[in-house]
Protein backbone atom coordinates (compact mmCIF):
# COMPACT_ATOMS: atom_id res chain seq x y z
CA UNK A 1 0.00 0.00 0.00
CA UNK A 2 1.48 3.38 -0.99
CA UNK A 3 2.34 6.00 1.66
CA UNK A 4 -0.07 8.48 0.04
CA UNK A 5 -2.96 6.04 0.32
CA UNK A 6 -2.11 5.35 3.97
CA UNK A 7 -2.18 9.08 4.75
CA UNK A 8 -5.38 9.55 2.77
CA UNK A 9 -7.05 6.84 4.85
CA UNK A 10 -5.87 8.31 8.15
CA UNK A 11 -6.03 12.08 7.50
CA UNK A 12 -8.34 13.97 9.84
CA UNK A 13 -9.38 16.08 6.84
CA UNK A 14 -11.62 13.22 5.71
CA UNK A 15 -14.13 14.05 8.44
CA UNK A 16 -14.91 17.35 6.78
CA UNK A 17 -15.94 15.98 3.39
CA UNK A 18 -19.66 15.53 4.08
CA UNK A 19 -20.34 18.72 6.08
CA UNK A 20 -18.21 20.83 3.75
CA UNK A 21 -19.86 19.29 0.70
CA UNK A 22 -23.31 20.06 2.10
CA UNK A 23 -22.19 23.60 2.91
CA UNK A 24 -20.89 24.12 -0.61
CA UNK A 25 -24.09 22.83 -2.23
CA UNK A 26 -26.17 25.00 0.11
CA UNK A 27 -24.15 28.04 -0.94
CA UNK A 28 -24.48 27.08 -4.60
CA UNK A 29 -28.27 26.75 -4.66
CA UNK A 30 -29.15 29.03 -1.75
CA UNK A 31 -27.64 32.26 -3.05
CA UNK A 32 -29.42 32.43 -6.43
CA UNK A 33 -30.25 30.15 -9.33
CA UNK A 34 -30.19 32.36 -12.41
CA UNK A 35 -26.80 30.76 -13.24
CA UNK A 36 -28.41 27.45 -14.16
CA UNK A 37 -28.18 27.00 -17.92
CA UNK A 38 -25.29 29.47 -18.42
CA UNK A 39 -21.84 27.87 -18.30
CA UNK A 40 -19.73 30.86 -17.20
CA UNK A 41 -22.28 31.81 -14.56
CA UNK A 42 -22.45 28.19 -13.34
CA UNK A 43 -18.66 28.03 -13.09
CA UNK A 44 -18.50 31.31 -11.17
CA UNK A 45 -21.29 30.20 -8.82
CA UNK A 46 -19.47 26.95 -8.04
CA UNK A 47 -16.14 28.80 -7.72
CA UNK A 48 -17.61 31.12 -5.10
CA UNK A 49 -17.96 28.17 -2.70
CA UNK A 50 -14.15 27.91 -2.80
CA UNK A 51 -14.00 31.09 -0.71
CA UNK A 52 -15.88 29.44 2.16
CA UNK A 53 -14.26 26.04 1.74
CA UNK A 54 -10.79 27.60 1.68
CA UNK A 55 -11.33 29.01 5.18
CA UNK A 56 -11.81 25.47 6.47
CA UNK A 57 -8.91 24.29 4.30
CA UNK A 58 -6.56 26.76 6.01
CA UNK A 59 -7.71 25.69 9.47
CA UNK A 60 -7.65 21.95 8.80
CA UNK A 61 -4.21 21.92 7.18
CA UNK A 62 -2.83 24.05 10.03
CA UNK A 63 -4.09 21.44 12.48
CA UNK A 64 -2.67 18.54 10.49
CA UNK A 65 0.71 20.23 10.02
CA UNK A 66 1.03 21.04 13.73
CA UNK A 67 0.24 17.58 15.07
CA UNK A 68 3.60 16.00 14.23
CA UNK A 69 5.45 18.41 16.53
CA UNK A 70 2.94 18.26 19.36
CA UNK A 71 2.98 14.44 19.33
CA UNK A 72 6.77 14.31 19.41
CA UNK A 73 6.96 12.33 16.16
CA UNK A 74 9.59 14.46 14.49
CA UNK A 75 12.42 12.15 15.61
CA UNK A 76 10.74 9.14 13.99
CA UNK A 77 10.13 11.10 10.80
CA UNK A 78 13.69 12.43 10.75
CA UNK A 79 15.17 8.93 11.10
CA UNK A 80 12.92 7.36 8.48
CA UNK A 81 14.35 6.09 5.22
CA UNK A 82 12.04 8.43 3.32
CA UNK A 83 13.16 12.04 3.03
CA UNK A 84 11.32 14.46 5.38
CA UNK A 85 10.20 16.56 2.39
CA UNK A 86 8.58 13.51 0.81
CA UNK A 87 6.80 12.70 4.07
CA UNK A 88 5.47 16.23 4.42
CA UNK A 89 4.39 16.45 0.79
CA UNK A 90 2.56 13.15 1.20
CA UNK A 91 0.75 14.40 4.31
CA UNK A 92 -0.06 17.71 2.65
CA UNK A 93 -1.33 16.03 -0.52
CA UNK A 94 -3.53 13.64 1.45
CA UNK A 95 -5.15 16.52 3.34
CA UNK A 96 -5.52 18.60 0.17
CA UNK A 97 -7.24 15.77 -1.70
CA UNK A 98 -9.86 15.47 1.02
CA UNK A 99 -10.37 19.23 1.00
CA UNK A 100 -10.84 19.30 -2.77
CA UNK A 101 -13.51 16.59 -2.73
CA UNK A 102 -16.30 18.88 -1.39
CA UNK A 103 -15.39 21.56 -3.92
CA UNK A 104 -15.45 19.09 -6.80
CA UNK A 105 -18.82 17.85 -5.55
CA UNK A 106 -20.14 21.41 -5.78
CA UNK A 107 -18.67 21.76 -9.27
CA UNK A 108 -20.33 18.51 -10.30
CA UNK A 109 -23.69 19.73 -8.97
CA UNK A 110 -23.34 22.96 -10.96
CA UNK A 111 -22.36 21.01 -14.08
CA UNK A 112 -25.33 18.63 -13.83
CA UNK A 113 -27.80 21.44 -13.11
CA UNK A 114 -26.67 23.38 -16.19
CA UNK A 115 -26.31 20.41 -18.55
CA UNK A 116 -29.63 18.84 -17.55
CA UNK A 117 -31.92 21.23 -19.41
CA UNK A 118 -29.75 21.98 -22.42
CA UNK A 119 -26.09 22.15 -23.35
CA UNK A 120 -25.40 25.83 -24.08
CA UNK A 121 -22.15 27.27 -25.48
CA UNK A 122 -19.28 28.26 -23.21
CA UNK A 123 -18.36 25.01 -21.47
CA UNK A 124 -14.65 25.93 -21.46
CA UNK A 125 -15.29 28.98 -19.30
CA UNK A 126 -16.99 26.76 -16.73
CA UNK A 127 -13.83 24.73 -16.17
CA UNK A 128 -11.65 27.85 -16.05
CA UNK A 129 -13.74 29.26 -13.20
CA UNK A 130 -13.53 25.90 -11.42
CA UNK A 131 -9.74 25.94 -11.81
CA UNK A 132 -9.68 29.43 -10.31
CA UNK A 133 -11.37 28.00 -7.22
CA UNK A 134 -8.82 25.18 -7.05
CA UNK A 135 -6.04 27.78 -6.90
CA UNK A 136 -7.77 29.46 -3.95
CA UNK A 137 -8.10 26.20 -2.01
CA UNK A 138 -4.49 25.12 -2.67
CA UNK A 139 -3.26 28.56 -1.61
CA UNK A 140 -5.32 28.33 1.60
CA UNK A 141 -3.99 24.85 2.33
CA UNK A 142 -0.38 26.00 1.86
CA UNK A 143 -0.97 28.98 4.12
CA UNK A 144 -2.53 26.75 6.76
CA UNK A 145 0.40 24.34 6.57
CA UNK A 146 2.84 27.21 7.11
CA UNK A 147 0.95 28.45 10.16
CA UNK A 148 0.71 24.89 11.46
CA UNK A 149 4.48 24.53 11.39
CA UNK A 150 4.80 27.62 13.59
CA UNK A 151 2.09 27.16 16.23
CA UNK A 152 0.34 24.55 18.37
CA UNK A 153 -2.57 22.72 16.65
CA UNK A 154 -5.60 24.52 18.11
CA UNK A 155 -4.03 27.97 17.98
CA UNK A 156 -2.70 27.29 14.49
CA UNK A 157 -6.10 26.19 13.18
CA UNK A 158 -7.87 29.26 14.54
CA UNK A 159 -5.15 31.70 13.45
CA UNK A 160 -4.87 30.18 9.95
CA UNK A 161 -8.62 30.19 9.30
CA UNK A 162 -9.15 33.70 10.69
CA UNK A 163 -6.15 35.25 8.94
CA UNK A 164 -7.11 33.62 5.65
CA UNK A 165 -10.66 34.92 5.93
CA UNK A 166 -9.41 38.46 6.53
CA UNK A 167 -6.85 38.31 3.71
CA UNK A 168 -9.24 36.95 1.08
CA UNK A 169 -12.03 39.31 2.17
CA UNK A 170 -9.69 42.27 1.67
CA UNK A 171 -7.86 41.15 -1.46
CA UNK A 172 -10.20 38.65 -3.12
CA UNK A 173 -12.07 41.14 -5.29
CA UNK A 174 -9.06 43.22 -6.33
CA UNK A 175 -7.02 40.15 -7.35
CA UNK A 176 -9.98 38.15 -8.74
CA UNK A 177 -9.12 35.38 -6.30
CA UNK A 178 -12.87 35.11 -5.76
CA UNK A 179 -15.39 36.07 -8.44
CA UNK A 180 -19.00 36.90 -7.59
CA UNK A 181 -20.49 36.18 -11.02
CA UNK A 182 -19.51 35.17 -14.54
CA UNK A 183 -21.39 37.21 -17.15
CA UNK A 184 -20.51 36.29 -20.74
CA UNK A 185 -18.87 39.65 -21.45
CA UNK A 186 -16.01 38.55 -19.18
CA UNK A 187 -13.57 35.84 -20.14
CA UNK A 188 -11.15 33.98 -17.91
CA UNK A 189 -7.53 33.79 -19.07
CA UNK A 190 -5.93 30.38 -18.70
CA UNK A 191 -2.36 31.73 -18.68
CA UNK A 192 -2.63 33.82 -15.49
CA UNK A 193 -4.51 31.00 -13.74
CA UNK A 194 -1.73 28.58 -14.70
CA UNK A 195 0.91 30.99 -13.35
CA UNK A 196 -1.01 31.36 -10.08
CA UNK A 197 -1.42 27.60 -9.72
CA UNK A 198 2.30 27.02 -10.31
CA UNK A 199 3.12 29.69 -7.72
CA UNK A 200 0.89 28.21 -5.00
CA UNK A 201 2.23 24.71 -5.68
CA UNK A 202 5.78 26.02 -5.25
CA UNK A 203 4.66 27.64 -1.99
CA UNK A 204 3.28 24.28 -0.86
CA UNK A 205 6.64 22.65 -1.57
CA UNK A 206 8.43 25.43 0.33
CA UNK A 207 6.29 25.05 3.45
CA UNK A 208 6.56 21.27 3.33
CA UNK A 209 10.35 21.63 3.19
CA UNK A 210 10.38 23.30 6.60
CA UNK A 211 12.26 21.13 9.13
CA UNK A 212 10.70 20.44 12.52
CA UNK A 213 11.31 23.21 15.02
CA UNK A 214 12.31 20.88 17.85
CA UNK A 215 14.96 19.20 15.70
CA UNK A 216 17.17 21.93 14.21
CA UNK A 217 15.94 25.43 15.18
CA UNK A 218 18.58 27.31 13.16
CA UNK A 219 17.78 25.41 10.00
CA UNK A 220 14.10 25.92 10.66
CA UNK A 221 14.56 29.69 10.76
CA UNK A 222 16.43 29.62 7.45
CA UNK A 223 13.78 27.54 5.72
CA UNK A 224 10.99 29.63 7.27
CA UNK A 225 12.52 32.72 5.70
CA UNK A 226 12.50 30.99 2.31
CA UNK A 227 8.87 30.00 2.82
CA UNK A 228 7.96 33.61 3.62
CA UNK A 229 9.75 34.75 0.47
CA UNK A 230 7.72 32.18 -1.49
CA UNK A 231 4.54 33.48 0.16
CA UNK A 232 5.43 37.04 -0.85
CA UNK A 233 6.00 35.78 -4.38
CA UNK A 234 2.56 34.18 -4.52
CA UNK A 235 0.93 37.39 -3.31
CA UNK A 236 2.90 39.37 -5.90
CA UNK A 237 1.78 36.96 -8.65
CA UNK A 238 -1.87 37.39 -7.61
CA UNK A 239 -1.58 41.17 -7.56
CA UNK A 240 0.29 41.44 -10.87
CA UNK A 241 -1.78 38.98 -12.95
CA UNK A 242 -5.21 39.66 -14.40
CA UNK A 243 -7.51 36.69 -14.56
CA UNK A 244 -10.67 38.37 -15.87
CA UNK A 245 -10.70 40.52 -19.00
CA UNK A 246 -13.45 42.07 -21.08
CA UNK A 247 -14.46 39.99 -24.05
CA UNK A 248 -14.77 41.41 -27.55
CA UNK A 249 -18.24 41.24 -29.14
CA UNK A 250 -18.78 37.91 -30.86
CA UNK A 251 -19.22 37.74 -34.63
CA UNK A 252 -22.30 35.53 -34.44
CA UNK A 253 -24.54 36.39 -31.49
CA UNK A 254 -27.88 34.65 -30.92
CA UNK A 255 -30.46 36.92 -32.57
CA UNK A 256 -34.26 36.87 -32.36
CA UNK A 257 -36.19 38.70 -35.06
CA UNK A 258 -39.56 40.14 -34.10
CA UNK A 259 -40.91 43.66 -34.11
CA UNK A 260 -37.34 44.45 -33.05
CA UNK A 261 -34.22 42.36 -33.57
CA UNK A 262 -32.75 41.24 -30.25
CA UNK A 263 -29.19 39.89 -30.10
CA UNK A 264 -27.73 38.00 -27.14
CA UNK A 265 -24.39 36.58 -26.16
CA UNK A 266 -24.43 32.89 -27.22
CA UNK A 267 -24.14 31.86 -23.56
CA UNK A 268 -27.45 33.64 -22.91
CA UNK A 269 -29.45 31.54 -25.32
CA UNK A 270 -31.70 30.31 -22.48
CA UNK A 271 -33.22 33.80 -22.40
CA UNK A 272 -34.62 33.54 -25.94
CA UNK A 273 -38.16 32.62 -24.72
CA UNK A 274 -38.09 35.64 -22.38
CA UNK A 275 -37.03 37.91 -25.25
CA UNK A 276 -39.80 36.52 -27.45
CA UNK A 277 -42.36 37.19 -24.71
CA UNK A 278 -41.22 40.81 -24.41
CA UNK A 279 -41.39 41.23 -28.19
CA UNK A 280 -44.97 39.94 -28.23
CA UNK A 281 -45.83 42.68 -25.74
CA UNK A 282 -44.17 45.23 -28.01
CA UNK A 283 -46.53 44.08 -30.77
CA UNK A 284 -49.49 44.34 -28.38
CA UNK A 285 -48.85 47.97 -27.38
CA UNK A 286 -52.05 50.01 -27.84
CA UNK A 287 -50.21 52.67 -29.85
CA UNK A 288 -47.81 52.46 -32.76
CA UNK A 289 -44.44 53.88 -31.80
CA UNK A 290 -41.14 54.31 -33.66
CA UNK A 291 -39.02 51.30 -32.77
CA UNK A 292 -35.29 50.70 -32.86
CA UNK A 293 -34.21 48.25 -35.54
CA UNK A 294 -31.98 46.32 -33.16
CA UNK A 295 -31.19 46.04 -29.45
CA UNK A 296 -28.32 43.97 -28.06
CA UNK A 297 -27.13 42.34 -24.87
CA UNK A 298 -24.85 44.35 -22.60
CA UNK A 299 -21.36 45.04 -24.03
CA UNK A 300 -22.31 43.42 -27.35
CA UNK A 301 -22.66 46.67 -29.31
CA UNK A 302 -18.93 47.47 -29.29
CA UNK A 303 -19.59 51.02 -28.16
CA UNK A 304 -17.01 50.91 -25.36
CA UNK A 305 -13.27 50.35 -25.25
CA UNK A 306 -12.34 48.89 -21.88
CA UNK A 307 -9.12 50.21 -20.35
CA UNK A 308 -9.38 47.78 -17.44
CA UNK A 309 -12.03 45.58 -15.85
CA UNK A 310 -14.13 48.50 -14.59
CA UNK A 311 -13.16 51.53 -16.71
CA UNK A 312 -14.08 52.21 -20.31
CA UNK A 313 -13.97 54.89 -22.98
CA UNK A 314 -17.04 55.60 -25.11
CA UNK A 315 -16.21 55.25 -28.81
CA UNK A 316 -17.57 57.69 -31.43
CA UNK A 317 -20.24 56.46 -33.80
CA UNK A 318 -23.72 55.01 -33.80
CA UNK A 319 -24.29 51.75 -31.96
CA UNK A 320 -27.29 49.56 -31.19
CA UNK A 321 -28.94 50.22 -27.80
CA UNK A 322 -28.06 47.71 -25.07
CA UNK A 323 -30.03 45.94 -22.37
CA UNK A 324 -28.76 44.04 -19.34
CA UNK A 325 -30.18 40.60 -18.67
CA UNK A 326 -27.18 39.26 -16.76
CA UNK A 327 -29.15 37.97 -13.78
CA UNK A 328 -32.17 36.74 -15.72
CA UNK A 329 -34.37 39.69 -14.77
CA UNK A 330 -37.27 40.29 -17.14
CA UNK A 331 -37.62 43.74 -15.59
CA UNK A 332 -34.04 44.54 -16.59
CA UNK A 333 -34.72 43.37 -20.14
CA UNK A 334 -37.95 45.36 -20.33
CA UNK A 335 -36.23 48.43 -18.91
CA UNK A 336 -33.51 48.28 -21.56
CA UNK A 337 -35.97 47.79 -24.43
CA UNK A 338 -38.23 50.56 -23.10
CA UNK A 339 -35.25 52.91 -22.96
CA UNK A 340 -34.40 52.08 -26.58
CA UNK A 341 -38.00 52.74 -27.69
CA UNK A 342 -38.15 56.09 -25.83
CA UNK A 343 -34.90 57.10 -27.52
CA UNK A 344 -36.40 56.20 -30.91
CA UNK A 345 -39.60 58.15 -30.15
CA UNK A 346 -37.68 61.33 -29.29
CA UNK A 347 -34.79 60.75 -31.69
CA UNK A 348 -35.24 64.11 -33.45
CA UNK A 349 -35.30 66.11 -30.21
CA UNK A 350 -32.40 68.44 -29.42
CA UNK A 351 -30.26 67.27 -26.48
CA UNK A 352 -30.11 70.92 -25.33
CA UNK A 353 -33.89 71.31 -25.19
CA UNK A 354 -35.28 72.70 -21.94
CA UNK A 355 -36.24 70.18 -19.25
CA UNK A 356 -39.85 69.05 -19.01
CA UNK A 357 -40.93 69.78 -15.40
CA UNK A 358 -43.34 66.83 -15.48
CA UNK A 359 -40.74 64.41 -16.89
CA UNK A 360 -43.13 63.02 -19.48
CA UNK A 361 -40.44 60.95 -21.21
CA UNK A 362 -39.79 59.20 -17.90
CA UNK A 363 -43.53 58.58 -17.51
CA UNK A 364 -43.54 57.02 -20.98
CA UNK A 365 -40.48 54.91 -20.09
CA UNK A 366 -42.12 53.55 -16.92
CA UNK A 367 -45.36 52.86 -18.83
CA UNK A 368 -43.48 50.93 -21.52
CA UNK A 369 -41.43 49.02 -18.95
CA UNK A 370 -44.59 47.92 -17.10
CA UNK A 371 -46.29 46.90 -20.35
CA UNK A 372 -43.29 44.98 -21.68
CA UNK A 373 -42.81 42.97 -18.50
CA UNK A 374 -46.51 42.20 -18.16
CA UNK A 375 -47.13 44.10 -14.95
CA UNK A 376 -46.24 43.58 -11.32
CA UNK A 377 -43.70 45.10 -8.95
CA UNK A 378 -40.18 45.88 -10.17
CA UNK A 379 -37.55 43.46 -8.90
CA UNK A 380 -34.93 46.18 -8.45
CA UNK A 381 -34.37 48.97 -5.96
CA UNK A 382 -33.44 52.53 -6.78
CA UNK A 383 -32.29 55.66 -4.96
CA UNK A 384 -33.65 57.92 -7.69
CA UNK A 385 -34.89 61.38 -6.59
CA UNK A 386 -38.53 61.92 -5.73
CA UNK A 387 -39.41 63.73 -8.97
CA UNK A 388 -38.37 60.66 -11.01
CA UNK A 389 -40.19 58.29 -8.68
CA UNK A 390 -43.30 60.41 -9.12
CA UNK A 391 -42.99 60.30 -12.91
CA UNK A 392 -42.47 56.52 -12.90
CA UNK A 393 -45.45 56.06 -10.61
CA UNK A 394 -47.64 58.05 -12.99
CA UNK A 395 -46.60 55.93 -15.96
CA UNK A 396 -47.12 52.63 -14.15
CA UNK A 397 -50.48 53.79 -12.86
CA UNK A 398 -51.63 54.41 -16.42
CA UNK A 399 -50.54 50.90 -17.43
CA UNK A 400 -52.14 49.23 -14.42
CA UNK A 401 -55.47 51.06 -14.20
CA UNK A 402 -56.52 52.35 -17.61
CA UNK A 403 -57.96 50.49 -20.58
CA UNK A 404 -55.83 49.89 -23.66
CA UNK A 405 -57.82 52.52 -25.56
CA UNK A 406 -57.25 55.14 -22.86
CA UNK A 407 -53.58 54.21 -22.58
CA UNK A 408 -53.15 54.66 -26.31
CA UNK A 409 -54.71 58.13 -26.19
CA UNK A 410 -52.60 59.05 -23.12
CA UNK A 411 -49.34 57.95 -24.77
CA UNK A 412 -50.17 59.73 -28.05
CA UNK A 413 -51.03 62.98 -26.25
CA UNK A 414 -47.98 62.76 -23.98
CA UNK A 415 -45.60 62.28 -26.91
CA UNK A 416 -47.17 65.08 -28.97
CA UNK A 417 -47.09 67.58 -26.08
CA UNK A 418 -43.51 66.70 -25.17
CA UNK A 419 -42.30 67.10 -28.75
CA UNK A 420 -44.15 70.40 -29.15
CA UNK A 421 -42.96 71.99 -25.89
CA UNK A 422 -39.67 70.34 -24.96
CA UNK A 423 -38.09 68.97 -28.12
CA UNK A 424 -36.35 72.05 -29.51
CA UNK A 425 -33.50 73.99 -27.98
CA UNK A 426 -34.63 76.97 -25.93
Amino acid sequence: MSPLWLHVKSSVARWGVVPLGLLGVAILFGRSRYWIGIWPEAGAAAQLSAFFLSIFAAGVTAWVAATIDVRGMYEQAASAAIRPLTIELTRFTAALLWLLVPYLAVATAAFVATAAGSFPPGLGSFFLYILLGVVTIVFAAAWGWLVGRLLAPLIAAVCAALSWFIAVSLLGDSTDATVMSGPPWFEVSLGPIGVRLAAVLLLAVAVCALPWRAGRPARFRQRALLALVALAGVVAVHVSTTVLVHRSPVAKPVCVQGEIEYCLWPEHEKYVPMVEAVDRRVTALPVRLPLPDRVVDYSLSGSQKWTDLYSSVQLPGTFAPEFDISEGSEWALARGVASAIVSAVFAECDPDAKQDPEYRSDQLHAWLEWRLVGGGTPDYRTDAPDYLRKAWSAGRQQAAEESDQDQGRWATTLIAETKERYCRAA
